[in-house]
């Protein structure tokens, strides 16, 4: 990880790489144009350095994803390309993705704090839930919930614990900014492949077909706005409940 200060609202500005030889790989940016000039360099390394290529991608996305999620940091990387990774595979990188969180600290105390907000976002695991099998939850409220925003518009209602149903008829943002969570990224994809989601008459946006529950109000407001948000500011409470749907 390459770090910077920036300015405005974040607490640095980062890179992140992998390579089998660091030096060479510090050469090479110092040497490109494409790259500013960092100050800090943290190298997270494997043990027994047997670690094997498409592991070690998994870790570098999975902490770009990370850094994105926080919205504390300015992260220079930008396309997501997750590798298939067997689930055996996947637990070993988890955990090793977990114990990196814990070497950020020493870096300097905003990587500390950022490495801290990064691990309750995850313990609150506010990606949207792909698991159509388990059934619709309950609606646990009447009350409705109203997204406006970048000209989409998105009813939603509590369903389970914390998770929110996005109703059918809802325009959401076509495309996917690169902050989107991939999860997130995966059902719009599965929307589209069923035929879910139509193209509205104004360009940019879709309309849903059917009601889509997610975890979080987090959750439904990134696939409402196809990038990461600030969605417990987002969703207001609407001038009508669900009992005056069901009374029109």
């Amino acid at each position: 990880m390459l770090i910077a200060p920036t300015a405005g609202d974040h607490a640095f500005r980062v890179y992140v790489g992998q390579a089998q030889n660091v030096l060479q790989r510090l050469i090479k940016h110092e040497r490109s144009r494409e790259f500013p000039r960092y100050l800090q360099v943290a190298v997270i390394v494997s043990t027994d350095d047997q670690m094997r290529g498409d592991v070690a991608l998994y870790l570098e996305q999975r902490m770009i994803q990370a850094l994105v999620k926080s919205d504390m940091v300015m992260v220079e990387n930008r396309a997501l390309r997750f590798p298939a990774l067997h689930q055996d595979d996947q637990i070993v990188a988890e955990q090793f993705f977990r114990d990196a969180l814990l070497l950020l600290g020493p870096v300097e105390p905003m990587a500390a704090m950022v490495a801290s907000t990064i691990a309750s976002q995850e313990r609150r695991n506010e990606l949207v839930n792909l698991d159509a099998s388990r059934g619709r939850p309950f609606l646990q409220s009447n009350v409705i919930y109203e997204f406006r925003r970048d000209g989409c518009q998105a009813y939603a209602v509590h369903a389970n614990g914390r998770s929110m149903r996005v109703l059918a008829g809802a325009t959401i943002v076509d495309e996917e900014h690169f902050s989107l969570p991939r999860r997130c990224q995966e059902l719009r994809q599965r929307l589209r492949a069923a035929g879910s989601v139509v193209r509205c008459a104004q360009d940019g946006l879709l309309t849903l077909l059917i009601d889509v529950d997610l975890f979080s109000q987090t959750g439904a407001a990134d696939f409402v706005a196809g990038r990461r948000t600030l969605g417990t500011r987002l969703w207001k409470l609407a001038n009508f409940t669900l009992e005056d749907e069901r009374d029109v």
